[in-house]
């Protein structure tokens, strides 16, 4: 995928998940692009197993792509999706401040507008994104309290929209991670990081996992890895794990 692919957007009214559609379609051979859009998921997923809460309103949306790169540097691709959401969601409400959690969550006003989860076997990837656009129910549990475009005060823009404007983003910054790597990605993702600088807490596993990592955020490492400083002036590098921000947001 030299150039960028064009986005196939298929619209389907209720699935279990968006990216189910879309392993299906890589399974029958889809090409680069192909893109399912579901109005209510029956069984969403996020990243390490967690569920996704899939109400009408939101924007359900999986991209199929077939990247010309190592398996080995596929993560690379989860930054470029971050990037490529926040691009589309601060382009509908231009006048707040989308930033960056790592490794790929999109926050705004405080709170959490969007999740992804990247997916990749047999030379496929598919990139499922989940925004909020509707306001949502409180998510027992959860480190950020849910923020909406609606919340923002965009009440025009809807799934099929923000599905086709950041489709095109994805697809062009796929296209440029292929051809110049990681590292421009790499500098653009630290622009709009959400902790550099503050305190961060890191759970790295499940129950009986150990401690959390805590640190100062002072990095993102050429392979992805968030770079920790810790109490002891030592730098941690953590390469997957849940992300608690103890600072300001």
């Amino acid at each position: 995928m030299t150039a960028p692919a064009t986005l196939a957007l298929t619209s389907v009214d209720v699935a279990t998940s968006s990216s189910d559609l879309a392993w299906q379609a890589a399974a029958d051979g889809a090409p680069a692009g192909t893109a399912f859009l579901v109005g209510e998921q029956t069984a969403g997923r996020g990243r390490r197993g967690s569920g996704w809460s899939s109400a009408r309103g939101g924007m359900y949306l999986s991209v199929l792509l077939r990247p010309q790169a190592a398996s080995s540097d596929i993560w690379g691709l989860s930054f470029v999706a971050a990037l490529a959401i926040r691009d589309a969601l601060a382009a509908c409400v231009p006048d707040h401040d989308f930033r960056l959690k790592w490794p790929n969550d999109v926050l705004v006003a405080g709170g959490k507008i969007c999740g992804l989860l990247l997916e990749a076997r047999d030379g496929a990837v598919v990139i499922g994104t989940g925004v909020n656009i509707a306001p949502v129910q409180p998510v027992p549990g959860a480190q950020l309290p849910a923020v909406s475009l609606h919340d923002l005060g965009d009440h025009g823009t809807g799934p099929a929209d923000l599905a086709a404007s950041y489709g095109k983003c994805l697809l062009a910054g796929a296209a440029a991670w292929e051809q110049s790597g990681f590292s421009p990605v790499r500098l653009e993702w630290l622009r709009h990081c959400a902790h550099m600088g503050d305190r961060v807490r890191v759970r790295t596993g499940g129950a009986g996992a150990g401690s959390p990592v805590e640190g100062d955020f002072i990095d993102l490492g050429g392979d992805g890895a968030l770079v920790l400083r810790d109490d002891h002036g030592a730098e941690r590098r953590i390469t997957t794990g849940d992300v608690e921000l103890t600072g300001r947001l």
